[in-house]
């Protein structure tokens, strides 16, 4: 594994986690904004919107976790490699305090997280097209 390997693979990681960030951050508040742009609309627009917003939350869900599980596959390939004798490898594993040559998991509070956060989005989202009073008065 030679240090341009290395780059890859740390522009890789870092692609996943800037990913995950904005789509984190963008698609709560796109919701919002979308729901207070339509809160003039018929109750069947609003909801029409919702489901839409609903359909794209439960897809964001399913984009972060893949984007989760890439990230641990990456680790673990690259463990496997400085298992394998690549010394680079071996020094951003050691380096990580990561094992060398073993399968990399995502904690079990990460999984955890992800969904109390997907289930926050979805009770929102309702929220937010059908029930949320925009207007003072």
């Amino acid at each position: 594994m030679s240090e341009l390997d290395v780059f890859a693979f740390i522009g890789t990681n870092r692609t996943i986690f800037s990913t995950y960030f904005l789509s984190g951050v963008l698609m709560p508040l796109s919701v919002v904004i979308i729901a207070y742009l339509f809160r003039n609309f018929s109750t069947i627009v609003r909801g029409g919107a919702m489901v839409s917003a609903l359909i794209g939350v439960v897809m964001l869900a399913f984009f972060t976790t893949a984007a989760q599980n890439a990230f641990f596959m990456q680790l673990t390939m690259l463990s496997t490699m400085a298992a394998d004798g690549a010394e680079v490898a071996a020094s951003f594993i050691k380096a990580a305090e990561l094992p060398i040559g073993e399968t990399i998991n995502p904690p079990g509070w990460m999984l955890a997280l992800s969904l109390v956060q997907v289930i926050i989005n979805l009770v929102l989202t309702v929220y937010v097209f059908l029930f949320a009073q925009w207007d003072k008065g």
